[in-house]
């Protein structure tokens, strides 16, 4: 655990020990989830969904089309046309 100050701007600098545990360097930016009266500092990753696969179906454009349908049909069928 590391004690801060805050500055008369309201800023926290984070201590070397953090950011080496972090690995946080200059220019990269850090979340804060605050929960109650609490706040949790991560390190934010660019990559972390970089290897994830995709939620969508492969057909999700198709299906999307199908579900969509005419979109004149549709307004006919809510009766604004």
């Amino acid at each position: 655990m590391a004690e801060v100050t805050v500055t008369r701007n309201h800023q926290v600098t984070l201590t070397k020990d953090v950011r080496d545990k972090l690995g946080i360097r200059e220019g990269d930016k850090v979340i804060v989830n605050v929960l109650d009266d609490s706040a949790l500092i991560t390190k934010k990753d660019p990559d972390a969904f970089r290897d994830a696969p995709s939620f969508l179906p492969e057909d999700f454009e198709e299906v999307l089309t199908r579900m969509r349908g005419d979109p004149n049909k549709r307004l006919d069928d809510l009766g604004l046309v």
